[in-house]
């Protein structure tokens, strides 16, 4: 009984999160949007001494964009050499509280995965047994290669759950995997839910 408590409490904290997450950033967006455009709207209306009927929309879209090109400029800082150490040390630092750790590992991942930031890099999904003959785990390919003998071989990223940011590397004959009914976004997504968002058929055969 306990244990089906914890299994639907566990449920619920992955349904929930996410859509409550997505609900959050929308509302800040508008929130931020709104008050650019009355920002830009305001000298914007001195200067060109305009009031036509639509303009309290068209300010709304400028703020709109403005949001859009701050959040590209951020992300492009991000992705250099310096924007990276900032964001690794504010990351350090969240790590190194209790609870907000979790909270900020949780979100990043999930909109890792939603966004397909954290899937480029994967070709496609494939069923390998592992860690032992008769258990099934997905594995991400990354790369392939053939021996001596012209044996082709997947090189394999194996996320664990539910944190997919580490895991384990393989590398294993084409002939020993099974190719899976899901793409590269689909898997990270049970991956990180731990089976629990996914579907509920399989390519496995025994």
């Amino acid at each position: 009984m306990i244990e089906k408590i914890k299994s639907n409490l566990l449920a619920g904290i992955a349904t929930i999160v996410p859509l409550a997450l997505t609900v959050y950033v929308i509302q800040v967006t508008l929130e931020v949007t709104i008050w650019l455009g009355g920002t830009v709207a305001e000298p914007l209306e001195r200067f060109v001494n305009a009031n036509f009927p639509g303009f309290g929309l068209l300010s709304s879209l400028v703020g709109l964009l403005i949001v859009f090109l701050a959040l590209i400029i951020v992300g492009a800082l991000a992705r250099n050499v310096f924007g990276k150490r900032v964001v690794n040390w504010m990351e350090g630092i969240f790590k190194k509280i209790p609870l907000i750790d979790s909270i900020y590992a949780t979100t990043k991942q999930i909109i890792e995965t939603l966004s397909g930031s954290q899937t480029e890099s994967f070709q496609k999904v494939v069923y390998i047994e592992y860690p032992r003959k008769g258990m099934w785990t997905l594995g991400f390919v990354t790369g392939e290669s053939v021996n001596e003998s012209n044996e082709q071989f997947y090189h394999l990223f194996v996320p664990t759950t539910p944190n997919p940011t580490s895991g384990y590397f393989v590398i294993i004959a084409k002939e020993d995997t099974t190719p899976a009914d899901v793409n590269v976004e689909e898997g990270f997504r049970m991956i990180v839910s731990s089976g629990i968002v996914g579907s509920h058929k399989n390519s496995i055969v025994k």
